[in-house]
């Protein structure tokens, strides 16, 4: 799977190590990925990275990346990945949090 990953604004992306990304004002860290069912109860990859903002300025993930995610050369699309049964609380929720200049979260993403 390739995932590219573009920021809103400037900058071109420039690889610090295999797992650490950084996108114009950003830094993404790569930890782990897994399988999880979908809304649907299909299967998806669920991806689990930190985002720093390194701007001047509060930023969240969502609006900060663009995510393009593809396998085999195909687009994945979005999907919905619910915490759990009993929560309307999806993993990617995170995304839309603000991050203050110089601070770091834990995002999900989910294909």
């Amino acid at each position: 799977m390739l995932l590219s990953f573009t920021a809103c604004g400037k900058g071109d992306g420039e690889t610090r190590n295999s797992s650490q990304l950084k996108v114009g004002d950003f830094t993404l860290l790569y930890k782990r990925a897994c399988i999880m069912k979908d809304y649907a109860g299909e299967d998806a990859i669920v991806l689990t990275l930190d985002f720093t903002n390194n701007s001047k300025k509060s930023a969240t993930y969502f609006e900060s990346i663009i995510e393009i995610p593809t396998q085999n050369k195909e687009q994945l699309e979005f999907t919905a990945v619910y915490v759990s049964e009993e929560s309307d609380e999806m993993v990617s929720d995170s995304q839309m949090m603000d991050v203050a200049p110089g601070e770091a979260i834990e995002i999900k993403t989910a294909f």
